[in-house]
């Protein structure tokens, strides 16, 4: 499992699956006027603060960007969850409070 795939994994949030063109500094290279070397894959996300970033080899692009459709979708899914059970929640208070009026 490369690098990538495996921060993909486990971090805390979804990262998310970006391109960048690079320079490379030399005042000769064609990077200077044109567009830059690249494109690069990079993961980017942010903790508290600070903003991270790691390089994702082009071969290993296809399975970082299945891992993160697949976490946006389950995370997606678990907000419903969530949702729905805090509709049924209020649901069930309001349904406590009209049997016991005193409360």
């Amino acid at each position: 499992m490369s690098a990538a795939l495996k921060t993909a994994k486990t971090l805390y949030k979804t990262p998310a699956l970006v391109t960048h063109r690079i320079r490379c500094g030399k005042r000769t290279c064609h990077c200077a006027t044109g567009e830059g070397h690249g494109p690069y894959w990079f993961l980017h996300w942010r903790e508290g603060t600070v903003q991270r970033r790691r390089y994702v080899r082009h071969a290993d692009v296809p399975a970082v960007r299945t891992m993160i459709e697949r976490r946006r979708r389950d995370d997606s899914e678990n907000r419903l969850a969530v949702a729905l059970a805090t509709v049924n929640l209020r649901r069930l208070r309001a349904w406590l409070r009209d049997l016991d009026p005193t409360a």
